[in-house]
């Protein structure tokens, strides 16, 4: 009863939302009061962002609330909660830089929140409503970006803050946040990366997987996190690149073995859109109208590939400890929950007998506020 009581104060609290345009206008030229503030600002917002999910929890129906990977996840968000909630208010550098201390401690503690989930709803499957599974686990990743997002900014401002490489908004990251990011740079590291991965697993040749042709505003850029944009370009290629070397896999004596995938970028005054079109021969029927869902048995099995893995923070990099031969049916669902972070969307239509198109669409001035 205590413990809820102290909850209910910070679960009566509306967090208070950001925009990207308002992180880079803030790092912009940095002081020691400035950090500080910005330190204190996320002090205070974790604890409530925390004690809303911790009250979903709550709310689950009592068969999955005992389920133990979920009951880990709800025990970290718990004393992360207890911990940040008690921190004293910073007033000094010194002080910050334990508090950073204290963050980066949580964030590595929390890297295993996702194969927790995951294994947790897969669990679960077959007990809870597949409709409110998904609703919570939605809401529990979203959430769990726009936490990772203010503690990850901080740090990086304060890093910036301390080595004294404060610069020009449009020469380097302001902390996690790029106000000038190159669309197509983007996509051709992300292809370059899953086609590496491709080849490595499949023990073929360098050059070898689908090429990727990048065409229309090339020289587009726009207001993102660089992490946030790589991961849902990265899944997409890699979705296309896997089941076009599956369709064609008979070809591996022909010249060229598979057919390209084209990457289109739109550039608007408003918005960047990209569509990633591939022959891969379209979705099954069957799986196409559960590609968004982390829960339903199709998807379910894959979850269980969760109790391969011990940490998974949803960035590209880490795929080089993952093969991408193993499927979670995570990444898709997860890729459109970083467009809907920042107001953007990912949808997918399928050609059947030709291929897929993927659309990606994402506001471009960095002025929408983050949507938990």
């Amino acid at each position: 009863f205590y413990e809820n009581r102290i909850l209910d104060r910070y679960t009566a609290q509306e967090p208070k939302k950001i925009t990207l345009r308002q992180l880079v206008l803030f790092g912009r030229q940095l002081t020691e009061d400035k950090l500080v503030a910005s330190a204190n600002y996320v002090r205070s917002e974790l604890p409530v962002r925390l004690a809303h999910r911790i009250s979903d929890f709550q709310f689950l129906p009592y068969i999955a609330g005992t389920n133990p990977h979920l009951k880990l996840v709800y025990d970290l968000y718990w004393r992360a909660f207890d911990e940040f909630r008690k921190f004293p208010p910073v007033k000094t550098l010194e002080d910050n830089r334990r508090f950073c201390d204290n963050v980066k401690r949580n964030l590595l503690e929390h890297s295993q929140v996702i194969p927790q989930l995951g294994m947790g709803v897969s669990e679960c499957a077959d007990l809870v409503a597949p409709d409110e599974i998904d609703r919570f686990m939605n809401q529990m990743l979203i959430s769990r970006i726009s936490r990772r997002t203010l503690a990850e900014q901080h740090i990086a401002l304060s890093e910036q803050f301390d080595e004294d490489l404060r610069t020009h908004l449009n020469l380097r990251p302001i902390g996690i946040v790029r106000a000038d990011c190159n669309v197509a740079q983007i996509i051709h590291d992300c292809a370059l990366h899953a086609a590496g991965m491709y080849e490595e697993a499949q023990h073929l040749p360098p050059g070898t997987a689908p090429q990727v042709i990048v065409e229309g505003h090339t020289d587009a850029t726009f207001m993102c996190i660089p992490a946030h944009f790589s991961y849902i370009v990265h899944e997409l290629l890699k979705n296309s690149m896997s089941h076009v070397m599956r369709r064609f896999a008979h070809r591996l004596d022909a010249e060229p073995i598979f057919p390209p995938i084209r990457v289109t970028i739109c550039s608007s005054h408003s918005d960047i859109m990209i569509r990633v079109s591939d022959q891969s021969g379209g979705i099954d029927p069957e799986v196409l109208p559960y590609i968004w869902s982390f829960t339903h048995p199709l998807k379910a099995k894959r979850l269980h590939n969760f109790h391969a893995i011990h940490r998974m923070e949803a960035k590209v990099d880490e795929s080089d400890s993952i093969s991408p031969l193993m499927s979670f049916g995570f990444g898709l669902p997860m890729s459109r929950v970083y467009a809907k972070y920042w107001g953007g969307n990912v949808n997918v239509h399928s050609l059947p007998g030709y291929g897929v198109d993927s659309y990606v669409q994402l506001p471009r001035l960095g002025n929408v506020v983050e949507n938990i």
